[in-house]
């Protein structure tokens, strides 16, 4: 399946470029810790993951890039990313909790988080593949790729999962590894999509060059 072959990508990209992917990782971590700038590491280590899911020059100065430009959107698409899921997370919760039809509401509000879960992965991709920096088409075809493709989109999901779980397992690649990979899953997975429509290029070794 495609999925699977994202996920080797992903591996195939870590391998490549393992000492800017471990840098990434650790200025991840450090932005992040600060709180501030954690919306802005967010894009940095983002934009550096789509130019190597689309086979393009990478090195950390596109971190810069990524982390200085566009910030007001940058910040508000965080904010969606890491306050949505938890706040349907609690509405699923408070529903369950009750008795009769609201349990229906309950429902509804979980198929509800599982959709933006599927979605959100492709929400940062998105906003540095489209030309157009615009937060309502990345929310707009973050949901309709999740839509489209939910087997895949799950399948990605439930990868990035075992990532994290091996990763908290044998601890060092928490603060080395993880927030690069998880970046490149979500960028090859992107792009693994797009390939499809002719929209993003093959790899190197698919297109013939």
């Amino acid at each position: 399946m495609k999925a699977f072959l994202i996920m080797g990508r992903t591996f195939k990209g870590l391998y490549d470029e393992l000492f800017l992917v471990v840098l990434l990782s650790v200025v991840w971590w450090a932005g992040t810790l600060l709180i501030v700038t954690a919306p802005m590491t967010m894009a940095g280590v983002q934009l550096v993951a789509n130019r190597m899911a689309n086979y393009k020059r990478v090195e950390f100065g596109f971190f810069w890039e990524g982390a200085r430009t566009h910030i007001g959107r940058v910040v508000l698409l965080f904010l969606i990313v890491v306050l949505l899921p938890p706040v349907l997370m609690f509405s699923v919760s408070f529903y369950f909790d009750r008795q009769g039809w609201l349990v229906i509401l309950g429902v509804v509000m979980a198929w509800t988080l599982l959709l933006v879960l599927l979605a959100c992965q492709y929400f940062f991709p998105l906003f540095w593949q489209q030309d157009q920096k615009s937060l309502k088409l990345v929310l707009r075809n973050g949901v309709l790729l999740a839509v489209r493709h939910p087997i895949y989109s799950l399948l990605i999901f439930l990868f990035q999962i075992m990532l994290v779980v091996l990763s908290v397992v044998l601890v060092i690649p928490i603060i080395l590894l993880l927030p690069g990979l998880l970046a490149l899953s979500q960028n090859f997975a992107l792009v693994g999509l797009l390939q499809e429509m002719d929209l993003a290029p093959q790899p190197p070794e698919m297109s013939g060059t």
